[in-house]
């Protein structure tokens, strides 16, 4: 990730602020040592006709990717940012100076320090987990297939 100048963080904050998400994902996975593990996102959107934003953000912060999904006329693109270090280093950056997603940011930043510890216990992933779903509370999500009682169900078999 880039050094990013201060003037940059604030108009990368309201940017957030405003057409952006902070969000947490439960991934299930027979892989994982509980059978889910977190994915934490940080994501812009923008009409993939105003793209040049999203490529601005993409050099000036350094990491992730750009992806457009939808038709000719009605396509949206997303400067997507899912490594767990950049969504940190970014966030802790960020969270001084953002207004509406401040909360988010907070519980995905307290989420990302627990990662370590989450990998051995058992409880403090599903500390995880629920924390996973306040930030969804926060973020009024309604397609979401895994939640905590997900989690708690497929532990409670272990």
């Amino acid at each position: 990730m880039k050094t990013i100048f201060l003037l940059d963080l604030v108009y990368i904050a309201g940017f957030l602020d405003g057409d952006g998400s902070i969000f947490a994902q439960l991934v299930r996975s027979k892989d994982y040592k509980w059978g889910f593990t977190v994915r934490v996102t940080v994501l812009f959107t923008q009409p993939t006709k105003r793209i040049a934003f999203l490529n601005q953000l993409l050099e000036t912060i350094g990491v992730g990717y750009i992806r457009t999904k939808g038709k000719a006329n009605a396509s949206v693109s997303d400067y997507v940012i899912t490594d767990v270090s950049h969504v940190y280093q970014l966030l802790v950056q960020l969270q001084p100076f953002l207004k509406i997603k401040q909360k988010q940011a907070n519980l995905v930043i307290r989420l990302i320090e627990q990662m370590p510890l989450a990998k051995k216990s058992k409880d403090v992933f599903i500390q995880q987990a629920l924390l996973v779903d306040q930030i969804a509370a926060l973020n009024d999500s309604k397609t979401r297939r895994n939640t905590s009682q997900t989690v708690m169900q497929h532990l409670s078999k272990k």
